[in-house]
């Protein structure tokens, strides 16, 4: 009989709170087994259990919409919560992430108010099930929540605590929806159409975090989620119907001191930036949905160019390039012959609307179907390294017309140009050696100009004599002047810029050039380029978005101190 190994266990770290370990204690003790082992058995369980239920009915434990304990602010701060090492198979350890709860605006790698902690939902709520535990931040809130009910909880705190550029988006959706009830969606205008998509991606899929937030979920949880209606108040957050509408609704409309009451315990810190940069999140990610529709022909342009909105480039499509969405034959598996064609780098697939698409293609000279791009791989090479979720995005930036001419009224208010390093333009001989020498003696002497701005800035503020001479030498050292300058005043420090030696592209998109018969390693190097500075010309386009929130919505004074 053959002998199948046992499958090698993982290690990470999970943060619970000292509760949850005595009642983790108590359960080891009635079982008579090692830590290790009830974690794995407790978890497996648990795994089962959600697996086998609906995703909106799986259970969670209250701490993980509250984000409780919540991490220090600062670094001496004392931690509320102990580590437990989890050692479990990978396999166990994912099944038991897919199905832990995630709220909108979470990723499992992110800014620590934005990360989401799907393994210590699970351990909690896996816990929890067995030995129910409290303390003196836990006691009297139902412990386990449903997780439509627990999203709900969430939505309640994000109109409890909602910007103004959350709000006027929020509340012109709730005037649209009111006189349009009983259309069906495809028979609205577009801009209605694009107005209730993007309210629905903030609301579902993108938002700010921050304590605070979580300070008004706790505060509303207190108030529904205690005493002898808890139970039936969790099932109003759950069922979703008119109740559940006209308290969302409450809670967005509230009055002054219904709004301060819901916020007790908050300064008057403005979180408009925030707002803002969830705002462009949404529109941002409706915009990608819509490229993708686009590529696949399902948005009626009129016309082979698409706006993308933000940051509001435009994009042009080769005549007859397409993307398709095949029938999967496994699920999350692209069937044949698109696997090997995308195995083989003659065509990328992207995640669309919970399948996959396939680009680019175009139809068979003489009978049914579609085929790779000829000669396409000298265009996707370098994508051959990315994640998928970042393949649309390489898409959009070698489809970009880096040079289109915008009408008056359409100018984008972001400087929208495929800048490239004024080096390898040399080497590839679309620069002269005179040209060159003028852009980085340029690149220097704005350089130079930053330095002296910091440096006046901090010469008008209390920094000693002695300091500022020293940051004068060492202009030559970009490294050190930043070091230095930081140290003295880390907010005037940070805003030092090293300016590059770079050269405007003036010829066609990177797909453009392709089809023009450019070399490959050139084309290759400008969507290498392309790509790099479509997202960060994206990175700028958010942070614009939060400097024009705090613009129109928040007192200026507090705009440098705040960040997305």
């Amino acid at each position: 009989m053959a002998v199948h190994p046992k499958p090698k266990n993982t290690e990470t770290n999970i943060r619970l709170p000292l509760c949850a370990f005595d009642a983790l204690t108590a359960v080891m003790a009635r079982h008579g087994t090692s830590r290790d082992a009830t974690v794995r058995r407790l978890l497996t369980e648990h795994v089962e259990r959600q697996e086998q239920t609906d995703p909106n009915d799986r259970l969670t434990h209250i701490s993980t919409v509250l984000r409780y304990p919540p991490p220090p602010r600062w670094r001496k701060d004392p931690r509320q919560d102990r580590p437990l090492r989890l050692r479990a198979s990978a396999d166990l350890l994912e099944r038991a992430r897919a199905v832990s709860l995630v709220l909108p605006g979470q990723y499992q790698r992110a800014f620590r108010d934005y990360q989401s902690r799907v393994l210590t939902d699970a351990v909690m709520t896996a816990i929890a099930v067995t030995e129910p535990f409290t303390d003196d931040f836990l006691d009297g809130l139902l412990p386990l929540l449903h997780h439509r009910a627990a999203r709900n909880l969430w939505r309640l705190a994000t109109a409890g605590l909602c910007t103004g550029p959350e709000r006027a988006l929020l509340e012109a959706a709730v005037a649209v929806r009111d006189t349009t009830a009983g259309t069906p969606a495809t028979a609205l205008a577009p801009d209605t159409q694009h107005l209730l998509a993007v309210v629905s991606t903030l609301e579902k899929d993108v938002a700010w975090h921050s304590p605070a937030r979580f300070q008004v979920a706790a505060n509303i949880a207190r108030e529904r989620l205690t005493g002898p209606q808890a139970g039936a108040n969790e099932r109003l957050l759950q069922e979703e119907g008119e109740d559940w509408d006209d308290l969302y609704l409450d809670t967005l409309y509230a009055n002054g001191d219904r709004r301060a009451y819901l916020q007790r315990g908050l300064t008057s810190y403005d979180w408009s930036g925030r707002g803002g940069g969830a705002v462009w999140r949404a529109e941002r990610q409706v915009s990608l949905d819509n490229l993708g529709d686009w590529l696949i022909g399902c948005l009626q342009t009129g016309t082979a160019e698409y706006v993308v909105r933000p940051p509001g480039w435009v994009l042009s499509r080769p005549p007859g390039w397409h993307a398709l969405v095949p029938a999967p034959t496994h699920p999350g598996r692209l069937p044949q012959p698109y696997a090997t064609w995308t195995d083989q780098g003659r065509a990328l697939a992207f995640p669309y609307r919970d399948q996959q698409a396939v680009w680019p293609l175009q139809r068979q000279p003489n009978q049914p179907g579609f085929q790779p791009v000829p000669g396409a791989e000298a265009l996707l090479t370098p994508a051959a390294g990315l994640k998928p979720e970042q393949v649309l995005g390489y898409i959009e930036a070698v489809l970009v017309d880096w040079n289109h001419h915008f009408d008056a009224e359409d100018e984008p208010d972001l400087r929208l140009a495929l800048d490239v390093p004024v080096g390898k333009a040399y080497d590839f001989g679309l620069i002269s050696a005179e040209e060159r020498q003028n852009a980085m003696v340029e690149a220097r002497a704005a350089t130079l100009n930053s330095m002296a701005e910091v440096i006046d800035l901090l010469t008008d503020g209390d920094c000693d004599e002695e300091d500022l001479q020293y940051l004068r030498q060492v202009r030559g050292n970009v490294r050190q002047f930043t070091a230095v300058a930081t140290r003295l005043d880390p907010s005037i420090g940070a805003r030092f810029r090293v300016h590059k030696a770079t050269w405007r592209w003036p010829g066609l998109s990177v797909a453009g050039e392709f089809l023009a018969g450019t070399s490959t390693d050139l084309v290759q190097w400008l969507a290498t380029v392309a790509h790099a500075r479509s997202s960060l010309i994206t990175q700028q386009s958010m942070q614009q978005a939060w400097t024009y929130a705090f613009d129109r919505y928040a007192p200026r004074a507090r705009s440098a101190r705040c960040r997305v």
